[in-house]
């Protein structure tokens, strides 16, 4: 392969080369190279965080920008209410303290079914920064925390559309059902897919190979790189041992 070269595809005329196309270049590169066992040629990225392991296994491999959603509620389902009392005086007084009263009404309704839906459990944005993913896990870089998941934390993952994987697993706060928004999340569900269900069937699906993406990556193809096209379908080929 003739490497990352960004310059080069985001150029080529008619293609529109986007960075979303370059994670997923990069994670074709790394699953072709894990899955070729030669996992040493994908190039690491410098992090300014400690990563357990041992060098350079323990390598980051990709990192891009992420957002996390979590299944929850917002709130409990209570609400303030507004009861406070006002009374105007003068030719239009009457009218003005309708109104008032109407509007307080209108509040706390409004507050009423803000809380009610605060209280529906659903997928809801929790926090957003940048993923940082090698072989061993994956590490989430926010403006406040540095949150660390491997591979053993969890238990399903799969990916519920392009771009989105979602996971349930056991965090330092109980079990937690997430999903994770990012141009790497393929690359996230293959390595937790390959380490904990070989025979997942997205895995089998090859669904990081995205069909636009090959027709794109296929007009920014130069001689000397690798034919995604022709490995579309895992088929019965065995995942490495050590994963």
């Amino acid at each position: 392969m003739s490497g990352f070269d960004w310059a080069y595809r985001s150029s080529v005329p008619g293609v529109g080369w986007t960075p979303r196309d370059e994670s997923l270049l990069r994670t074709a590169f790394a699953v072709h190279c894990i899955l070729t066992d030669h996992f040493d040629e994908v190039p690491g990225i410098p992090v300014p965080f400690a990563v357990p392991g041992q060098f350079p296994q323990n390598r980051v491999i990709a990192t891009a920008p992420f957002t996390l959603y979590s299944f929850q509620a917002a709130g409990d389902g209570s609400y303030v209410h507004d009861n406070g009392f006002f009374f105007a005086t003068g030719e239009y007084g009457l009218a003005l303290t309708a109104g008032v009263g109407l509007a307080r009404a209108i509040g706390n309704s409004q507050r009423r079914n803000a809380a009610q839906a605060d209280a529906t459990r659903m997928w809801r944005p929790l926090d957003q920064g940048r993923i940082f993913i090698n072989i061993d896990g994956f590490h989430l870089l926010t403006a406040g925390d540095l949150v660390t998941w491997d591979w053993q934390s969890i238990d399903l993952g799969q990916m519920v559309q392009r771009g989105q994987f979602a996971m349930v697993g056991n965090s330092e706060q109980g079990r937690v059902s997430y999903v994770i928004e990012s141009d790497l999340a393929e690359l996230v569900f293959f390595l937790w897919a390959a380490h904990r269900q070989p025979q997942h069937p997205q895995l089998y699906q090859r669904v990081w190979l995205l069909p636009e993406w090959l027709n794109k990556y296929d007009a920014v193809r130069r001689p000397d790189d690798i034919d995604y096209w022709n490995q579309s379908v895992l088929g019965d080929r065995a995942l490495p041992p050590g994963l």
